[in-house]
């Protein structure tokens, strides 16, 4: 039997501590930690939104519940510094969390921006965020909407140059009487510049969106945007800089082609980011952009970018984030092969799809007890008078009706095309299709691709002339 000597044994029993001491200091540090009191709360609980990817609007929920006292206490993995929300009822409170931080937040249910009061590690920096969001995002003088935006461009500029001013200022004095992060630095300071940036660069948009003529620019408005810095060090988890990014990659691409609606829209706008980006933020830009792509671009070009992307990409976080999207909505899309199917229709045959190859189809798919789907068939016939010399093959599925029901029905309604029948939300078609609200409806070319996965409804005002208008852009292409 083996002995061990008491200063063996206490060793080891130090080694062990010091072992599990080391484990357990990296798993705070990979943690946060938020403890508080809601008071006068309008729920039982407060729930952490952790915004893990970047540009995605996605996060991770944890949730936990209020003592008697409105009291809680939260713990949640935080690998890396990023934005998190605290909800409770219908406010919330947005929060910058670090690794490690233990961050104590208290406030009232009815005002949780206006009353937070913030202790711990961690205080220093959301303090800033709830001082900047009182004073430049709560104050109607610092906001663009609604009066600023009517200015001239001369006084809109001036307006930005002095906001952003006073934004520095507002920094640098925090900063002489806080102990902030320099992440955290270079954050706010992307917050300041990238709003200015976002501002300016949307000012005609907005301006029309309110109803405002278009300004008169000066010829070089928009020079600035050689000046920004796109690769800016911290602003990765800025909103302002996503926005900012969002809007200058689509400025941009309709800058090169005015006007611009055709298939290579999230191509260029994928040439244009990986050109310009650099590391992590080329890589959450171009999975933002894949994402796009991937539910409503041409499914050819998506896959060649997807295969671009895994190539090309480095961040796990990014590279996870565009695998889990290709696999849930690269089913069915712009460009795809549409499924083929075989199903009975109302005369008593059976028909399939391939029966109307070199034929456009319209194909719908509607349920009886289905208000808008009701609409839709009293409008049918209208609807395939308007479109009979565009030589369109009528398809309707409808699903989940007692088949004798629906064959008498059918047969009273006396609707043109060719009515089919699916048994119910099982049926094979429907999956195929990713079929989840009724009514859909699908445009397929003469040579089998989907050329629109959200066609125009027949009971739409304009469904006839979109549709006629999408049918004729097929073959002014396909003559190309």
């Amino acid at each position: 039997m083996l002995r061990y000597s008491k200063r063996l044994l206490s060793s080891l029993a130090l080694s062990v501590a010091l072992c599990l001491g080391t484990v357990t200091l990296a798993q705070a540090q990979a943690t946060v930690t938020i403890t508080g009191k809601i008071n006068n709360p309008v729920s039982d609980s407060v729930l952490l939104e952790l915004y893990t990817v970047p540009a995605s609007y996605s996060g991770e929920s944890h949730t936990v519940a209020l003592n008697q006292n409105g009291e809680f206490t939260l713990t949640a993995p935080l690998p890396e510094a990023m934005l998190g929300e605290l909800v409770h009822g219908p406010e919330s409170v947005m929060l910058y969390l670090q690794p490690g931080n233990r961050l104590d937040v208290r406030a009232d249910a009815e005002d949780m921006v206006t009353s937070a009061k913030l202790k711990g590690q961690g205080m220093q920096e959301n303090n800033f965020l709830l001082e900047f969001e009182r004073k430049f995002e709560e104050e109607e003088d610092y906001q663009v909407l609604p009066n600023n935006i009517h200015k001239r461009e001369k006084e809109f500029l001036l307006f930005l140059e002095e906001r952003r001013e006073d934004q520095r200022k507002f920094l640098e004095k925090f900063l002489k009487n806080a102990q902030v992060s320099e992440a955290f630095k270079q954050y706010a300071q992307a917050q300041i510049d990238f709003s200015y940036a976002l501002d300016r660069l949307t000012y005609v948009e907005v301006r029309k969106r309110v109803g405002d003529l278009p300004p008169q620019l000066s010829a070089n408005y928009y020079d600035f945007l050689k000046q920004v810095n796109l690769n800016a060090p911290g602003a990765l988890r800025n909103q302002a800089y996503l926005d900012f990014l969002n809007n200058y990659f689509q400025f941009k691409a309709l800058q090169a082609k005015p006007g611009q609606a055709d298939r290579d829209y999230y191509p260029t706008l994928y040439s244009m980011a990986k050109q310009e980006l650099q590391g992590t933020a080329r890589d959450m830009m171009l999975a933002r952009i894949l994402s796009q792509s991937i539910r409503f671009g041409y499914v050819p070009d998506t896959d060649a970018m997807y295969a671009d992307f895994q190539k090309e990409a480095k961040h796990p976080t990014f590279v996870a984030f565009v695998n889990a999207q290709y696999k849930q909505h690269r089913r069915i899309g712009l460009g795809s092969t549409a499924p083929a199917f075989t199903l009975l229709s109302a005369n008593g045959d059976s028909v399939s799809l391939g029966q109307f190859k070199n034929k456009m189809v319209y194909l719908g798919f509607w349920r009886t007890h289905c208000g808008i789907c009701t609409v839709d068939q009293q409008a049918y016939k209208y609807f395939a008078q308007q479109l009979a010399d565009k030589d369109i093959v009528l398809l309707q599925v409808s699903v989940g009706e007692d088949f004798n029901t629906w064959k008498a029905n059918t047969a009273q309604k006396k609707l043109p095309g060719t009515q089919l029948y699916a048994p119910d939300l099982s049926a094979r078609i429907l999956q195929d299709y990713d079929v989840k609200n009724f009514p859909t409806y699908f445009l397929i070319a003469p040579d089998g691709t989907l050329i629109s996965t959200n066609a125009r409804r027949p009971g739409h005002a304009e469904g006839a002339r979109d549709i006629a208008a999408a049918v004729d852009q097929y073959y002014k292409s396909a003559r190309k």
